[in-house]
């Protein structure tokens, strides 16, 4: 075989059923597109990797004894990916029609682009934000107080989400979201794999991050659409999964604005935080509903890992 145009990697925990669409959506552009299809299982205990062995016999599949987070399992499958570009794809997200080519011709157009992210989807059809700048203290400070949610519209207040960015034109950009993203090859190799230090989350904002120091570029891309479902499986865990996605961001700011900058952000979450568990509290304990008893536990974590970052480093 021919080297492929495109390598998709696909990394899945426990979503079956979703893994199925997004595989099934990847499938039906092969005749569109040279690609080879990649499978990560991360010991799932829901039958995934028989459903794909059964049934996307065009898939290469590992399949692994234990969950090794998203940045691990994606360098398993780029080590052995053939492709010219690399589309990271999560599993709980699917292709529109025509959104490899579309990527695949802009690539080929554009040989400044190292990075390329699709316009991504929610389910209803409106638009999920996947193109950002990179993060500050004062996003920090604007997530924890809730302006950015007050006012996603806010080039100030939702800075780092771009805010007034109507994401129908291309545009160079600081980072694009893991769910949906393209590298050029030759810029993995460079720049080396995804950090896996990180866990869950902050992975691919790492990742551009190294890529733009390089000097690579990152673009948004209106031309190609996926759609993506959100945090479905991580929601399944949340008082596991939410204490290490702050674990990546503290270990993002410490490792690309050092210790004391890394500290305020520290400072900025558990003042963020501490309300929003003395609510889940509340309305868990006092008002006996699970769902937020388990919110009040996936909080406490956070405390947990900011407190005791403070004061050791979370690595480099």
């Amino acid at each position: 075989m021919s080297q492929p145009d495109v390598s998709v990697i696909v990394v899945n925990w426990n979503t079956r059923d979703l893994l199925r669409e997004c595989l099934a959506s990847v499938v039906a552009q092969m005749g569109e597109v040279a690609l080879e299809l990649l499978v990560v299982d991360n010991a799932s205990t829901d039958g995934s990797a028989e459903m794909v062995r059964q049934e996307f016999p065009q898939a290469r599949l590992w399949v692994n004894a234990e969950n090794r987070g998203f940045a691990a399992a994606n360098n398993q499958a780029i080590a052995q990916a053939q492709g010219r570009y690399l589309f990271l794809l999560n599993s709980d997200a699917y292709l529109w029609p025509g959104a490899l080519q579309a990527l695949r011709d802009f690539l080929d157009a554009h040989p400044e682009a190292a990075v390329v992210g699709p316009k991504v989807l929610n389910p209803d059809g409106t638009t999920q934000p996947s193109c950002f700048r990179f993060p500050t203290a004062w996003d920090v400070f604007c997530e924890m107080a809730f302006l950015s949610a007050l006012f996603p519209g806010s080039p100030l207040f939702n800075r780092r989400g771009m805010g007034g960015f109507d994401r129908r034109t291309v545009r160079e950009v600081d980072w694009v979201l893991g769910a949906a993203m393209a590298v050029r090859r030759e810029w993995a190799e460079r720049v080396g794999g995804l950090d896996e230090g990180y866990f869950v989350y902050a992975e691919e904002l790492d990742w551009c991050r190294r890529i733009r120091g390089a000097g690579g570029r990152i673009f948004f891309f209106p031309g190609a659409e996926v759609v993506h479902y959100g945090g479905v499986s991580k929601a399944r865990a949340r008082a596991a999964i939410l204490p290490r996605a702050f674990a990546g961001r503290f270990r993002y700011y410490e490792r690309h604005h050092g210790r004391g900058y890394a500290r305020l952000v520290r400072a900025l979450t558990v003042g963020g935080i501490l309300p929003r568990m003395a609510v889940a509290a509340l309305l868990g304990y006092a008002g006996g509903r699970p769902s937020w008893r388990e919110a009040c536990r996936a909080y406490w974590g956070v405390l947990r890992v900011a407190w005791q970052g403070y004061w050791t480093p979370s690595g480099r």
